[in-house]
């Protein structure tokens, strides 16, 4: 019998070679808004927001960002005036993917942001949120590896499903930019502008 690991005991974080190209890409990544103290051993972003500080309702977003939400769902608690995480499953609950990048979509279009690359092994997404397909993107032609962290320990063998990496760029001219984002990720998948 397998043990029982409840979804707050549980994290996937990017691998190596993810990693890498979002640092050449963003010419480092200088804020992961939905990491761990664990997580950023691997992906050594100058800043980080943990489960406890939730970057996702109460922390500025800014430079450039790097997101790979955690999976499930959300609901809007009124009172509060925030999202909240839930382990039920409802037609009027958010996908955790969707709630994540509308929260990145707003901030880039504030320009609170430079750039920013969104990591999501929930093909679903394109489904819950098709601003995605303003911004170059990617789908990776192999289901990547993650490293699975639970309290059980680090299993960086985790088998994940078909995954797609949106980049958003800096506002203006970004030719450059965005060539840089084919030339990295065009090896790694199809690319699409």
């Amino acid at each position: 019998m397998r043990p029982f690991v409840e979804n707050e005991d549980f994290e996937l974080i990017s691998n190596y070679d993810l990693v890498q190209s979002a640092h050449a890409l963003l010419g480092g990544i200088d804020l992961d808004v939905a990491s761990s103290d664990k997580a950023n051993c691997y992906v050594c972003a100058d800043s980080y927001y943990t489960p406890s500080m939730d970057g996702l309702n109460e922390q500025p977003w800014s430079d450039s960002i790097y997101l790979f939400p955690p999976g499930g769902t959300y609901f809007w608690q009124h009172k509060m005036q925030r999202w909240k995480k839930t382990r039920s499953a409802s037609v009027t609950l958010a996908s955790s993917q969707a709630v994540w990048f509308r929260r990145m979509y707003r901030e880039w279009m504030k320009g609170n942001i430079k750039q920013g690359l969104f990591t999501t092994n929930h093909s679903d997404m394109i489904r819950y949120d098709q601003r995605i397909f303003d911004f170059p993107m990617c789908v990776l032609k192999h289901c990547p590896v993650m490293i699975k962290n639970t309290s059980q320990g680090v299993d960086e063998r985790k088998q994940t499903s078909t995954t797609i990496i949106v980049y958003m760029p800096p506002h203006g001219v970004n030719t450059k930019n965005i060539e840089k984002f084919i030339d990295i990720y065009s090896e790694k998948g199809r690319v699409i502008c």
